[in-house]
C-alpha cells in the first residue's frame, strides 16, 4: 500500500487545524510502511494508540471552533467524529487479530479515504463560516479602512440581490435598444425629413423665381402674338419694353440658379437647369424671327408656349421629393395655379387672333374651348389640393361657373363693341390685368408656403436637436449605468476565471473565502469549489493508484520476460524446443481438424563444427545469429522459426504441401549460400542441408515420428553430398 502525502490544496486555512491533519497523515503513514511479518504487533498497537490520541485532540479543537462560529451543521460534525472515534478501536483489533497482508492494506485504505473525506469535504464546508467571523472582527478593529467606491458597493448590492440573468438583461437590453433604435431610426429620420423641407424650400424659391419670369414671358407671348397678328403693325413699343422686363427676370433667375441655391437643391434640378438654358436660346432665335418679320403667329405662341411650360415644370420636381402630405397637397395647389395662370395667358394669345378672324363666340375656336377646359381642370385641382388659407387667397378667381361666364361675356363684348383694328387691343389690355392679378395671387401663394416650409423647417430643427440632447443624456447615463452592472458582473467572473486557469495548471490552493452572491455566480463559485475539492481527491488517489500502477506493471514486465525467457532459445531468439513441441502439436490438431496441408523444415548448418573449431565459439555464435535472421526473415508471419539443437532448426510451415515446402526450402538454401560471414579477412562461407517432411495422418501417430521422419530426410541430404534439400 503506497503513503498518503500531504496536498497544500488540502489545507483549510487555519493553522492549528492544518498541522492536526499532517500530524494525523505522518500517523497513517507509519501504518502504511508497517510490513506484514515484519512489524511487530507492539509497534502496531503504539501506532494505533497515537493516532487515537491525536484523532481526539483534533476532533476537540475542531469541535471548540464550531461551536465558536455557531455552525449550522456542527451536530453532524460531530457525529461523524463520534463514528470514527468508535471505529477505531475495531479496525486496531481486526488488524492484531487477523495479521494478514490483505487485511493491513484494506484497513489502510479506509483510513486513507476517511482522512481525505475528513478535509476535503466534511472541513472545508466550515471555512467560509470561520472567515465571515474574523473578517468582521477585523473591520471592527480597523476603524480607519478606507471606504469602498460608491460603483463598488452599487455593485456588491446588485450582485447580492439581482440576478445574473437580470442584470444582463438590464445590461444589454438599454444599451442596444435605446442607442442603436433611437439614434438611427428616430434621429436619422427626422434629419431626413428636416433635409426634404430645406430641399422644398430651396425649390420654393426656384418657383417664385420661375413665376417672375414666366409672367413676363406670357406677357411677351401675348404682345408678339398681337403683333404677328396684326401683320407687325402694332405692339411695337410694347414688346421692346417687355423684352427688357423679362431679360432682367431671365438674368435673375439664371444667377439663382448659378450661385444661390443650395448643393441638395442644384442636384435636384440639373437637368432641368440644363434645358432651360436651350429653350433660352431657342427665345433668342424666335426674338430675331420676330425682328425680321419672318415669324407668323403659330410659330411665335408654340415658341413662347413651350419655354414658359419647361419652365413651370420645376414644380413637378417636387413631387418626387419626401414630405409631408399637406406640404405636398399645398405644392399641387399652387402648381394648379400656375397652370391656371398659364392657360389665362394662352387665351389671352390666342384671342388676340381669333378676334380679328370674325369668330361668333370663344367657343367656336376648338383651341380656346380647349384652354377653357384646361383651366376648369386645373380648379378642380386647386379645389382639391388646397388649404383654407389658400381658398381664401383664391376666392375671387377659382370659382369654375364664374370665370366661364366671365370670359364667354368678354369675348362677345370685345368682338360686338369694337372694331377689328381696337379688338386685339381692348382684349390684350382686359386679360392682361386677369395675368396681373394672377400673379399677385401666386405671388402670395408661394410666399404663403414659403412661410409654412419655414415653420417646418425650424420645428425639425429644434426637434432634431432636441432629440440628439436627449439621446446624448441617455447614453451618458446607460453608460454610467452599465458600468456599475459591468463591475458587478465582471469582477466576480474574473476572480472564478483567475482560479480556473490556476486550476489547469494544476494548482488547486485558491479558495474563496466570502460567497459572491446567491445567483448564477454564486453558483458557478460553488461548483468550482466541488471541482477543486473533487480534483484534489482525484489528485490523492490517482498518486496512490499511479504507485500501485507501477508496481503492478513493473510484476507484469518481470513476469513477461520471465515468459520470454521460458519460450525462445537465449542466443538466437527463435523458439526453443519445449516451445516447439507444443506450437507443432497445435499446428498439427488444426490441420487435422481443418483438413490442411502441413509441412516442416529440418535444417542442419554444413561442416558447422569447423566454423567452432577454427574461429572459436564466439565466432559460431555469430554464425548461428546470422542463421536465424536469414531465415526469420524469409519466412510468412504465419510460419514459426524455432532452434531444436546446436546447428539444427525446425521451420514450421502451416498451410503448405511438400512441394511448395520444398520450393521455398530451395530459395532459401540458395540465399543460405549467398550469406558471407568475414572474420579477421577471412571469409566463411554458409551451406545448409535440409529435409522437408509433409504431415501425413495415417502415416504419422505421433509429432516425434513426423519430426524423425524429417530428420531422416536431413541426413540424407547431408549423406549425398550436402547443401541440398531432400523431400
Amino acid at each position: 500500500m503506497t503513503e498518503l502525502i500531504w496536498n497544500e490544496g488540502m489545507s483549510v486555512g487555519i493553522d492549528a487545524i492544518d498541522e492536526d491533519h499532517k500530524l494525523i497523515i505522518a500517523i497513517l503513514a507509519k501504518l502504511t510502511s508497517a510490513k506484514h511479518g515484519e512489524t511487530s504487533k507492539q509497534t502496531i498497537n503504539a501506532i494505533f494508540t497515537e493516532l487515537e490520541h491525536y484523532v481526539s485532540l483534533h476532533f476537540a479543537r475542531e469541535e471548540a471552533l464550531l461551536e465558536q462560529i455557531c455552525y449550522a451543521d456542527i451536530t453532524a460534525h460531530k457525529a461523524s467524529h463520534q463514528n470514527f472515534i468508535e471505529q477505531l478501536p475495531l479496525l486496531k483489533q481486526e488488524w492484531l487479530t487477523e495479521d494478514c497482508l490483505a487485511c493491513s492494506e484494506k484497513i489502510t485504505t479506509f483510513l486513507h479515504q476517511w482522512i481525505v473525506n475528513h478535509i476535503l469535504v466534511e472541513d472545508l464546508d466550515y471555512v467560509s463560516s470561520v472567515y465571515k467571523l474574523s473578517n468582521s472582527a477585523d473591520k471592527k478593529k480597523d476603524v480607519n479602512q478606507s471606504k469602498p467606491s460608491v460603483i463598488a458597493i452599487i455593485s456588491t448590492v446588485l450582485s447580492q440581490k439581482v440576478k445574473l440573468s437580470k442584470r444582463v438583461f438590464i445590461t444589454t437590453l438599454l444599451p442596444v435598444l435605446g442607442v442603436v433604435f433611437l439614434s438611427f431610426i428616430i434621429l436619422l429620420d427626422n434629419y431626413k425629413g428636416y433635409k426634404n423641407v430645406s430641399l422644398v424650400l430651396g425649390l420654393n424659391d426656384v418657383i417664385a423665381k420661375v413665376n417672375d419670369i414666366s409672367h413676363s414671358l406670357q406677357a411677351e407671348r401675348g404682345i408678339a402674338s398681337g403683333l404677328t397678328s396684326s401683320r407687325y403693325q402694332n405692339f411695337n413699343e410694347q414688346l421692346s419694353a417687355r423684352r427688357l422686363i423679362t431679360d432682367q427676370a431671365i438674368t435673375n433667375f439664371l444667377a439663382l440658379l448659378a450661385s444661390e441655391l443650395a448643393p441638395s437643391v442644384q442636384e435636384n434640378i440639373r437637368f432641368y437647369s440644363a434645358d432651360v438654358h436651350s429653350e433660352l436660346r431657342e427665345l433668342a432665335k424666335h426674338r430675331k424671327q420676330l425682328d425680321n418679320k419672318t415669324a407668323n403667329f403659330s410659330e411665335t405662341y408654340q415658341a413662347y408656349t413651350h419655354l414658359i411650360e419647361h419652365l413651370l415644370s420645376v414644380s413637378e420636381n417636387l413631387t418626387h421629393v419626401e414630405m409631408a402630405s399637406e406640404l405636398a397637397n399645398d405644392i399641387s395647389a399652387i402648381s394648379a395655379v400656375l397652370l391656371f395662370k398659364e392657360y389665362m395667358g394662352q387665351i389671352r394669345a390666342i384671342g388676340m387672333n381669333v378676334l380679328v378672324a370674325e369668330q361668333k363666340d370663344m367657343h367656336s375656336n376648338f383651341n380656346l374651348s380647349l384652354l377653357l377646359g384646361k383651366q376648369l381642370n386645373a380648379l378642380r385641382v386647386f379645389h382639391y389640393s388646397a388649404n383654407s388659407e389658400q381658398k381664401d387667397l383664391c376666392s375671387d378667381y377659382c370659382d369654375a361657373q364664374i370665370h366661364r361666364q366671365i370670359l364667354e361675356q368678354r369675348f362677345l363684348h370685345v368682338m360686338n363693341d369694337h372694331s377689328v383694328e381696337q379688338r386685339s387691343k381692348y382684349w390684350f389690355d382686359l386679360m392682361s390685368a386677369d395675368v396681373d392679378r394672377l400673379k399677385i395671387l401666386t405671388n402670395d401663394l408661394t410666399a404663403s408656403f414659403k412661410k409654412k416650409v419655414q415653420l417646418e423647417s425650424q420645428r425639425l430643427e429644434r426637434n432634431y436637436y432636441g432629440i440628439l440632447a436627449l439621446i446624448s443624456f441617455f447614453l451618458v447615463i446607460a453608460t454610467l449605468f452599465s458600468l456599475v452592472l459591468n463591475h458587478s458582473i465582471i469582477n466576480p467572473i474574473r476572480h472564478i476565471t483567475h482560479a480556473l486557469n490556476n486550476m489547469a495548471q494544476g494548482h488547486r490552493n485558491i479558495q474563496f473565502k466570502e460567497s459572491l452572491g446567491s445567483d448564477e455566480i454564486g453558483a458557478m463559485q460553488l461548483a468550482y469549489e466541488k471541482l477543486r475539492r473533487k480534483l484534489l481527491q482525484v489528485d490523492i488517489f490517482q498518486a496512490i493508484v499511479n504507485r500501485q500502477k507501477n508496481e503492478i506493471e513493473y510484476r507484469k514486465s518481470q513476469q513477461a520476460h520471465f515468459e520470454t525467457l521460458a519460450f525462445t532459445d537465449a542466443l538466437t531468439g527463435a523458439v526453443n524446443r519445449h516451445q516447439f513441441n507444443k506450437v507443432l502439436a497445435d499446428e498439427i490438431t488444426r490441420a487435422d481438424y481443418e483438413q490442411l496441408p502441413l509441412s516442416i523444415m529440418l535444417l542442419d548448418i554444413d561442416h558447422f563444427k569447423l566454423v567452432n573449431d577454427n574461429f572459436g565459439h564466439g565466432v559460431g555464435d555469430e554464425v548461428l545469429i546470422m542463421f536465424y535472421r536469414a531465415c526469420k526473415a524469409a519466412v510468412r508471419a504465419s510460419d514459426v522459426v524455432a532452434r531444436i539443437g546446436g546447428e539444427e532448426f525446425v521451420i514450421i510451415l502451416p498451410k503448405t504441401n511438400k512441394k511448395s515446402a520444398y520450393q521455398f526450402a530451395e530459395r532459401l538454401r540458395e540465399n543460405i549460400e549467398q550469406l558471407e560471414v568475414i572474420v579477421d579477412e577471412h571469409t566463411i562461407d554458409l551451406t545448409v542441408s535440409i529435409g522437408v517432411s509433409q504431415w501425413r495422418k495415417n502415416s504419422f501417430s505421433s509429432a516425434e515420428e513426423f519430426v524423425a521422419n524429417a530428420d531422416k530426410l536431413l541426413y540424407q541430404a547431408k549423406n549425398s553430398g550436402r547443401n541440398r534439400v531432400v523431400v
